[in-house]
């Protein structure tokens, strides 16, 4: 390690100032990334929806199939890491919150259960990695079908898409 004027270190409260320090720039960088972007259905749902990047025309299409069939989910597009406070109220707003992701780890859910200590079984996996691009048709399925998986499809559901 380094102490605070750059020289080698070995003691051990060298190595917890830096970490410290480092954990502090992590804590200002939350206010620093792009907010994300919330957008609400049309009606009151406990049902959420996160994504990023490349999902996003998708995730949009698969809404809009989704809220014709009386399934209605808030959206929260991530635009950067570390997150900030608006990614955990949206969480915590929700009962149910699908992280749709274009890989097989699910490394966005995964940073969420971790970094904001969300119960695993809050943020339900949805993962299309087959090496072409997620498609609405692909989320509005894997929602519907998660959602009767669980009973929790909405009664004015039309129970497919």
């Amino acid at each position: 390690s380094k102490d605070r004027m750059a020289r080698y270190s070995e003691e051990g409260f060298d190595y917890q100032d830096d970490m410290e320090r480092l954990l502090r720039k992590f804590e200002t960088a939350k206010s620093l990334v792009p907010a994300p972007v919330l957008r609400k259905a049309r009606e009151a749902t406990s049902l959420g929806a996160i994504y990023f990047g490349s999902t996003s025309p998708a995730m949009l299409e698969a809404d809009d199939r989704l809220a014709a069939e009386g399934v209605h989910v808030d959206l929260l597009r991530v635009r950067g890491f570390p997150f900030n406070a608006e990614v955990e109220a949206f969480i915590a707003a929700h009962e149910t919150v699908f992280v749709v992701e274009q890989n097989r780890d699910g490394q966005l859910r995964t940073l969420l259960m971790n970094e904001l200590e969300i119960d695993p079984a809050h943020l339900l996996k949805l993962v299309h990695f087959d090496g072409t691009p997620i498609t609405a048709k692909f989320i509005a399925d894997g929602i519907v079908e998660r959602l009767q998986e669980r009973g929790l499809m909405p009664a004015s559901a039309a129970g497919g898409s």
